[in-house]
């Protein structure tokens, strides 16, 4: 974290501080458990506890570490059992919904009301329940397309942001690109695996339509025809060669990332990239450490010409369980770690993308970043989370729904049925383990 972000963030909550004190002359204190992930314990020690330390200095901070689906199997668990939750827990957006609706979380409601508006909308409404807020979003995944520059160029196409923007405004024209790309130059446009494919394209496509998997009356949606599609879009793909088969987050899928030469390398690198903003810290610090300015970012392709250029995948959100004995001190704690001058230093840190709307009037949106040839790539993130629409994609029934549109992809993609088959069927599997209609 830099230092001008350091002494802002301590001078900050020291004046918040002092205003508390002299309101009710007193300061949370006592010990509070953390459930997280450790990376992001890491993330919070390298940027703030120093700061949060000088501002609470009665409060002790423990925290536990759990895999993001961990954390919120194992506070289901205690939930449930009535005893073993933590004070606060961090956990994936997507996973609230099933813990909100298991009742034992603190109504954040008054807590949260000075800042609803600063939060970002999609992600907030993950953990409301009968017009109340019982989640703190964290992070969100703005979705984004990157693409290598060096591929575009060797294909005759610009790879000048600005103009790779307009080349791939609809999925139309990204499929017109991509032909252009194996044509001249007989690389992959991006991966997308036939048996084991994770749906999340398929759901940013669906996500940035404003559709999600039911309707405003929790009816099924997934087998109708524009879910249908969706699919047919990724199919135009298969059939006519333009992807890759490997498998994202395996070594070879890593390699095609990494990959500089783009003949007679390890492996053929891919030309593009649809995934979220969180992916720019991956590149550079792991994934592709070694392709140091040959990316770009533009904004994801449109299914419409007028359509919004936009989606979200991933993200995090803070809650604290009912049967916390110290809430008080587990919202300061939060309110800390989450305020916007707090999720900008993680941000420059370790491009943890703020869920905060004011953050991203900082200046550090429009800092060039030497990974991406100095585009300034933060001020894409930052327009395509403000254009995340809402869509019912997080809900209850989530891991269900989403774990048989997988099969159903896959089933498609392998041509063991057709799109309206597969998505039938899966529909039909999902509606006799939820009871929805």
């Amino acid at each position: 974290m830099s230092k001008f972000l350091k002494v802002l963030l301590i001078g900050v909550f020291t004046l918040l501080l002092g205003s508390v004190a002299l309101a009710q002359d007193t300061t949370p204190s006592g010990n509070i458990l953390v459930w997280m992930q450790i990376a992001n314990q890491d993330q919070i020690e390298a940027t703030m506890m120093e700061a949060f330390n000088e501002a609470y200095p009665d409060i002790t901070v423990e925290f536990v570490n759990y895999s993001p689906s961990e954390v919120a199997q194992n506070l289901a668990l205690a939930i449930q059992g009535g005893t073993g939750a933590p004070d606060v827990a961090l956990m994936e957006t997507n996973q609230v919904p099933r813990i909100v609706e298991l009742g034992g979380l603190v109504d954040l409601t008054d807590r949260l009301e000075p800042d609803l508006a600063d939060f970002n909308a999609p992600a907030l409404a993950a953990g409301v329940k009968d017009a109340s807020y019982y989640a703190v979003p964290w992070d969100v995944g703005p979705v984004v397309l990157y693409y290598r520059r060096d591929i575009f160029e060797a294909a005759g196409l610009s790879s000048e942001p600005e103009a790779v923007d307009e080349l791939v405004a609809t999925w139309d024209d990204f499929f017109a690109v991509c032909q252009t790309i194996k044509t001249e130059t007989g690389l992959p446009c991006f991966s997308l695996n036939r048996a084991s494919n994770y749906g999340d394209i398929w759901t940013n496509i669906l996500w940035s339509q404003g559709i999600g998997w039911w309707d405003e009356q929790d009816n099924l949606t997934i087998n109708t025809p524009a879910y249908v599609e969706a699919l047919e879009i990724l199919g135009r793909f298969w059939e006519a060669d333009l992807v890759s088969d490997d498998l994202e987050w395996t070594d070879g899928w890593y390699a095609t990332l990494n990959e500089t030469a783009l003949e007679g390398g390890t492996v053929p690198p891919v030309a593009t990239l649809p995934i979220a903003g969180w992916m720019g810290g991956f590149l550079k610090n792991w994934a592709a450490p070694d392709t140091t300015g040959l990316w770009g970012v533009v904004r994801l392709p449109a299914v419409a010409s007028d359509g919004v250029r936009s989606s979200n995948q991933g993200g995090s959100s803070y809650t604290i369980p009912a049967q916390s004995a110290n809430i008080e001190a587990a919202w300061a704690f939060i309110n800390f770690v989450n305020s916007t001058e707090s999720q900008l230093a993680l941000f420059e840190y370790g491009d943890i993308f703020p869920a905060r709307l004011s953050a991203y009037e900082s200046p550090i949106f429009s800092e060039a970043d030497p990974y991406f040839a100095d585009q300034a790539v933060r001020e894409v993130y930052a327009e395509a989370a403000r254009n995340i629409p809402n869509a019912n994609i997080v809900g209850v029934h989530s891991n269900v729904i989403g774990t048989n549109t997988d099969v159903a992809i896959q089933s498609y993609a392998t041509g063991a049925a057709s799109a309206q088959e597969a998505l039938d069927e899966a529909a039909e599997l999902i509606r006799l383990e939820t009871g929805m209609q």
